[in-house]
């Protein structure tokens, strides 16, 4: 991932979705740069929180103006950590972006074809998903914690681009965003029995020292090449949250912020 820094709002990128920045705007918003306070940074992007509402709103008013686009440019959804991927259309145009009473709820995924759409998840140790396809002219975005992670969101994403927009999974880029590492992100063993029924707990379970942490990463990125997904077309931020607490928000570190990512065509 790369960073850049827009009217004073510091965005991290990656680097394989811009490649196609003559067509899509994606961003990794980091938890510096607004008007929240203590456990909120000041840059916390969720109403689902205790924040101040206007805190936030202020926040996300800073996040369009660094985006050239229009708070009402946003759809939130409200995240339940399962695997419901809604597709949006211009007439969803600002829902979840002012208050929670329209945001799409029970959603952790959202696809669109239409221009101008700004699909956002929130995140705090969990994955965050961005999904382009550059032959369709379609987008995606999930929110893939330990639990979405093990019911393979990434996997119900890409078959909801096939689906609605015709996308054929070895078109698709993808970026897996700032999250709980691999050295950072301990579970106990009711959640590796979780991991097993879907994944070889050797390829995402490290042990060490007596302890046991889950690659989300790792387990996000072979679900979505079994999807048909080319490696080669998926990058990794390798950016762990709970490690690096100093830019982005951490849950497991006592942190009520979240921060967002997201993803709009132009």
């Amino acid at each position: 991932m790369v960073f850049s820094e827009s009217k004073g709002i510091k965005l991290a990128h990656f680097e394989n979705l811009l490649k196609y920045r003559h067509a899509i705007t994606h961003f990794v918003t980091t938890r510096h740069g607004g008007v929240s306070e203590g456990t909120y940074g000041t840059f916390n992007m969720s109403l689902s929180q205790t924040d101040k509402p206007s805190n936030v709103l202020e926040n996300r008013q800073r996040l369009a103006n660094a985006l050239n686009i229009k708070p009402t440019d946003f759809v939130f959804p409200i995240q339940v950590h399962g695997t419901n991927i809604v597709r949006v259309f211009e007439v969803d145009s600002g829902k979840g972006a002012l208050t929670n009473n329209d945001a799409f709820s029970n959603t952790d995924g959202f696809i669109t074809n239409t221009k101008g759409l700004c699909l956002v998840t929130l995140a705090a140790d969990c994955v965050s998903i961005l999904i382009f396809d550059p032959v369709n002219y379609a987008i995606g975005v999930g929110h893939s914690g330990w639990k979405g992670t093990v019911l393979q969101i990434a996997s119900h994403l890409v078959c909801a681009m096939q689906r609605e927009f015709g996308s054929n999974p070895s078109d698709i880029v993808v970026g897996i965003g700032p999250s709980g590492g691999p050295n950072r992100y301990q579970v106990k063993q009711d959640v590796i029995d979780e991991v097993a029924s879907k994944f070889d707990t050797s390829k995402v379970i490290i042990k060490r020292d007596k302890k046991a942490y889950f690659d989300m990463w790792e387990a996000n990125r072979i679900t979505l090449i079994k999807s048909g997904v080319k490696s080669q077309n998926i990058e990794v931020s390798g950016m762990c949250t709970i490690t690096q607490n100093h830019t982005f928000f951490s849950a497991r570190h006592g942190d009520d912020g979240r921060f967002t990512a997201g993803i709009f065509l132009l």
